[in-house]
C-alpha cells in the first residue's frame, strides 16, 4: 500500500477502520452512568433491561475494559467508566451540534459565502449587505475577493465564487442577476483646482482637460464614458488609462490629471482630493446611470446563496 496523500485518503482510512462504538451505545452507557441502575436506565431509554445489558457488554468488549462494577441492585463506575463518561458527554454534545448545524446549512442559515466585488462597491454596498445578512443569519460567514468584472464572471462560472457584484450586462444564459446599487458619475479633482469650487462640474468643462482615463480592461466604464464624451462634444486629453479607482485617485492626488469616477468613490475619502458631481445633459442622465447587480449561477441549488439573494433584493443602495 502506497503512502496516504491528502485529506481524502485520511477520511477513507478512518471509515475503513472498525469504530469502537456507536452513538446508541454511548447513549446507553451515559444513561446507566447517570442512574447507576439498569432498571431505571432502561425505563428512561424506553427499552427493556436485556438489550441495555447487551449494549453495555458489547461496549466493554469493544473497548476491552470494564466500565461498571455490578452490585446486587445497582452499579458503580470504574475509573475507566468515569473517564469515558466525560468523553461520552462531549461526543453526544458534538453530535447534536453537528446535526443542528447540518439542518441550518440545508436551510441556508449556516455556511460560507465567497463574494466577488468591485472597488466601487467596497465602502457602502458590501458593508450594508453583509450587516443586514449577518443580522438575520449569524451562522453564515463570508470570504471576499476584490476582482475585475471579467475575473468575477469567470470565477462565478467556475464555481470559485458563490455570488458576484458586477456591472451589467451579464449573460442571462449562465447567470441570474438583480440590481443592488445605482450610482452617478462624479469628477475627482485635486484640492485647490479651479473646478473644485463648483458644486457641480458641467461635462463640457472637461474638453481639452488632462484626464486619467478608464482602461479598455474596464469596458463598462470605458465605453460608457466614451459615448458621453461624444454626445457632449467633449475631447479630453487622456494622459494615462487605468482600471482601478484607487490607482486613479492616486494619480489625481499627484496632479497628473482629473478622473471621472462613480460618485461612490467619495467614500474612499482620499486626502487632497475633492469629489464633485458631474453635470450631464438631462437627455443622457438615464443612459449614464451607473449600476451594480448581484449575479449568481442559474439553477443554483445552494440554499445559502438563495438566502443571500433574498437579502440583496431588499437592500438597494443609492449613494
Amino acid at each position: 500500500m502506497g503512502r496516504l496523500d491528502g485529506a481524502a485518503d485520511a477520511v477513507l482510512l478512518i471509515f475503513a477502520m472498525k469504530l469502537p462504538f456507536d452513538l446508541q451505545q454511548l447513549q446507553c452507557f451515559a444513561m446507566l452512568a447517570d442512574t447507576l441502575h439498569f432498571g431505571h436506565a432502561a425505563q428512561r431509554l424506553h427499552m427493556t433491561q436485556s438489550p441495555l445489558s447487551r449494549q453495555i457488554a458489547l461496549l466493554e468488549e469493544r473497548l476491552e475494559v470494564k466500565l461498571f462494577i455490578r452490585h446486587n441492585r445497582s452499579v458503580s463506575l470504574t475509573p475507566a467508566g468515569t473517564f469515558l463518561l466525560h468523553e461520552a458527554r462531549a461526543i453526544q454534545h458534538r453530535a447534536g451540534e453537528a446535526a443542528a448545524k447540518t439542518q441550518l446549512a440545508a436551510r441556508g442559515e449556516q455556511g460560507t459565502l465567497v463574494i466577488g466585488f468591485t472597488s466601487s462597491a467596497a465602502f457602502e454596498l458590501v458593508p450594508r449587505l453583509v450587516q443586514r445578512h449577518h443580522e438575520q443569519y449569524p451562522g453564515v460567514s463570508f470570504v471576499f475577493k476584490e476582482l475585475l468584472i471579467e475575473e468575477q464572471l469567470r470565477m462565478l462560472h467556475e464555481a470559485a465564487l458563490d455570488v458576484a457584484l458586477v456591472r451589467p450586462p451579464v449573460d442571462p444564459t449562465q447567470f441570474e442577476s438583480h440590481l443592488v446599487m445605482k450610482d452617478r458619475w462624479a469628477l475627482a479633482i485635486p484640492a485647490g483646482h479651479a473646478l473644485s469650487a463648483l458644486p457641480k462640474v458641467p461635462m463640457r468643462q472637461l474638453d481639452g482637460t488632462s484626464m486619467i482615463a478608464w482602461s479598455p480592461h474596464s469596458p463598462y466604464f470605458h465605453l460608457m464614458l466614451e459615448r458621453l464624451y461624444e454626445a457632449h462634444g467633449v475631447f479630453p486629453r487622456n494622459i494615462v488609462s487605468m482600471s482601478q479607482i484607487i490607482a486613479m485617485l492616486g494619480m489625481v492626488r499627484r496632479g497628473v490629471g482629473l478622473a471621472v469616477v462613480p460618485y461612490a468613490a467619495a467614500m474612499h475619502a482620499v486626502e487632497g482630493i475633492v469629489i464633485r458631481p458631474l453635470q450631464i445633459d438631462r437627455k443622457w442622465e438615464e443612459e449614464a446611470a451607473l449600476q451594480i447587480v448581484l449575479a449568481w449561477r442559474r439553477h443554483e441549488h445552494d440554499a445559502t446563496v438563495h438566502r443571500f439573494v433574498e437579502t440583496a433584493k431588499h437592500c438597494l443602495s443609492i449613494p
